[in-house]
């Protein structure tokens, strides 16, 4: 070791996980910049959901020009992004509404805006905000349209708290530029 080795911080010596001449949709932190949809993006927020067996997926809050979107990031023997904009619980039709309050759960297909969504999954799990500690648990129940293309995503976090998004899926190009911050 050098002389001038001993001034270098920890910081310099750690190592990057991405390759930073390629970064990948895959390697996103908090405060990176992307493109999508011609537009510039900051990730605002990282969280993190445990599906159990040691199946974990991502998720980041993408903010420009004041509007809020949610990149959705899962690696199942193969790469599925999605991206959604969150929806009023009660923007759902009444139907839908009175068969969650009835069953305590939603139905394994529903219609929204004129688009049929059948349920695909339904995964109880946990989430965390990756600034924190603490995980909540939840039960994801996500559906798709009959091209698979459209997304909807209904999450059970209490007996009557529900969160509702609707998106899309999208493939790994349509995200670009990526840009990891220099000031964390």
């Amino acid at each position: 070791m050098g002389f001038f080795d001993l001034f270098k911080s920890n910081k310099d010596k750690e190592e990057t996980h991405y390759d930073p001449t390629n970064i990948k949709v895959t390697d996103l932190e908090k405060g990176y910049l992307l493109d999508y949809d011609l537009r510039t993006w900051t990730v605002k927020k990282m969280c993190e959901y445990d599906w159990g067996d040691n199946y974990f997926s991502r998720e980041f809050v993408l903010e420009s020009q004041g509007e809020k979107l949610f990149l959705h990031i899962e690696d199942d023997d193969e790469l599925i992004i999605t991206i959604s904009k969150k929806l009023k619980y009660r923007k759902l039709a009444p139907e839908i509404i009175d068969h969650i309050e009835s069953k305590g759960k939603p139905p394994k297909q529903l219609t929204h805006d004129n688009i049929t969504y059948y349920l695909d999954e339904e995964s109880p799990g946990y989430y965390r905000d990756v600034d924190t500690s603490e995980w909540e648990e939840l039960i994801s129940f996500d559906y798709l349209d009959e091209d698979e293309e459209k997304c909807l995503t209904i999450e059970q976090w209490d007996d009557n708290d529900f969160e509702v998004s609707v998106g899309k899926t999208i493939k790994a190009f349509e995200i670009s530029n990526i840009l990891p911050s220099y000031n964390q």
